[in-house]
């Protein structure tokens, strides 16, 4: 399955979005298919892992990548070997002084994983619209309460 990529434009600094969506790691705020970031190994940082409590009961490890505060965080993980894997990836971009651009790209991958998402594509669409969406309402409120 290719990544579903998704990005807009909101009325928030990179700041107030990392410090509302990631750096708490209670990610389940903002991502609709989360019940929960659990096993937390420390900060949203480079190496970090975790493990995802999904929505529809699976428990999938992650691992954070590509961590650049205010900037970017990636998280992978899969079970079953990574024959059923999931990557997420986010880029927060400055473009004035008070609003910024997400760009938000995730795919299931893996041999079921890519089958799954094929299968499921509109539910894997609306899952990552509704991620960003989330990110947006969340920051931009936090943005205005400062």
């Amino acid at each position: 399955m290719a990544p579903c990529e998704v990005s807009s434009e909101l009325i928030a600094t990179p700041e107030t979005i990392w410090e509302t969506c990631f750096a708490p790691m209670t990610w389940e705020t903002w991502d609709p298919d989360l019940n929960k970031v659990k096993d937390l190994s420390g900060a949203c940082e480079e190496g970090t892992t975790c493990v995802f409590a999904m929505a529809d009961g699976n428990d999938i490890p992650i691992t954070l990548s590509n961590v650049v505060k205010n900037r970017s965080v990636t998280f992978a993980g899969g079970v079953m070997g990574g024959i059923v894997g999931a990557v997420g990836t986010v880029v927060i971009t400055p473009v004035t002084s008070t609003t910024s651009k997400i760009d938000y790209s995730f795919e299931l991958n893996g041999c079921l994983g890519g089958l799954f998402g094929l299968l499921n594509k509109k539910g894997v669409v609306e899952g990552t619209q509704g991620g960003l969406d989330n990110m947006i309402k969340l920051s931009e409120e936090a943005q205005k309460a400062k």
